[in-house]
C-alpha cells in the first residue's frame, strides 16, 4: 500500500518536472505564444509509468500517458 504511494509520488513528480526536450515547446511565432508538446509529455508519462508500475507496465504506461497528456494541455491552456 505504501508502495503504491511513493511510486504516485514520484510518477507525479516526475510529470511536473520540465524534462529538457520532452516539455520543449513547439515553434509557433503567432502572438509569441509556447505550445508544449502534448505528445511528447504523453510518450515521457507513458515511460515513466511503466518503469514505476514495473508489476503491470501496460497499466501503468496508459495511467503515466494520460497524466502526461493532461499536464501537457493545462500547461497550454494557462498560455491564452
Amino acid at each position: 500500500m505504501i508502495a503504491r504511494k511513493i511510486q504516485a509520488a514520484v510518477l507525479s513528480m516526475a510529470l511536473l518536472l520540465p524534462a529538457g526536450s520532452a516539455f520543449a515547446t513547439t515553434r509557433h511565432h503567432r502572438h509569441h505564444r509556447h505550445h508544449y508538446s502534448q505528445t511528447r509529455g504523453a510518450a515521457v508519462g507513458a515511460v515513466a509509468g511503466a518503469i514505476i508500475d514495473h508489476k503491470q507496465p501496460l497499466k501503468g504506461a496508459a495511467i503515466g500517458a494520460a497524466v502526461g497528456l493532461g499536464v501537457q494541455a493545462v500547461r497550454n491552456h494557462k498560455e491564452h
